[in-house]
């Protein structure tokens, strides 16, 4: 694979923490991968073209509460392009592009949920950096229960702070849940970035995506 040199964007020498999830499942944790977190927060939020996603929830379709964006090749920050570059160089995958995430405030957020979009779970990578405000990032495993959204059993906070690098990997869209839940009390915005890659090894997951239609009324099933 041509990876091309990293730059001062990161940190020399960053510590890579394991952290061995049951279901061969791993998160790293790298804590200050990218210095100078904030001034790349700052450019972001006056640059990128953010868009308000909508979802079908209980039977009606609502405004996701985070804004979104994506990009790809030199479009992207040159500290993200970096950051990119060291999970390409150290886990040997490649993407096509990186996905932007802004909380805006306390009140943005999202439940607990796995990457289906990839579709193929069994062998997966899916890193995310965080830029602004340290919040709530939690990890739990799934359990199967029909009230598995609600169930907080064996959850584990990371909590990233500006400048973190969290990689889920293995078995972790199938066998675990990850969430940014909305906060109490006021809270700064939060910018992730966030790159994808599945091996496409295994059975093919059936489940509908995080953004397919979920329906909760009577006689039919949620998802």
């Amino acid at each position: 694979m041509d990876v091309a040199p990293v730059t001062t964007w990161l940190t020399a020498e960053p510590v890579v923490e394991r952290v061995e999830l049951a279901g061969e499942s791993w998160v790293d944790v790298v804590r200050g991968l990218l210095a100078r977190a904030g001034e790349v927060e700052a450019e972001l939020l006056a640059t990128v073209q953010w868009k308000q996603e909508r979802v079908f929830r209980y039977e009606r379709w609502i405004e996701e509460p985070r804004l979104t964006s994506w990009q790809a090749g030199h479009a992207a920050h040159p500290a993200v392009r970096d950051v990119q570059q060291w999970i390409m160089r150290r886990y040997r995958v490649s993407f096509d592009g990186v996905a932007l995430s802004w909380y805006r405030d306390e009140r943005d957020g999202v439940g607990f949920h796995r990457d289906r979009e990839l579709r193929y779970l069994d062998d997966t990578l899916v890193g995310v950096l965080t830029l602004g405000a340290r919040r709530p990032w939690l990890m739990r495993p799934l359990t199967g229960h029909k009230a598995d959204s609600d169930d907080w059993t064996g959850v584990i906070d990371l909590q990233p702070a500006a400048g973190d690098l969290l990689v889920m990997g293995g078995r972790c869209q199938a066998a675990w849940l990850h969430a940014v839940p909305q906060v109490r009390g006021r809270c700064a915005g939060r910018v992730s970035a966030q790159w994808r890659w599945t091996s496409r090894r295994g059975r093919r997951d059936p489940n509908p995506g995080f953004y397919a239609p979920r329906y909760f009324g009577r006689g039919r099933s949620s998802t």
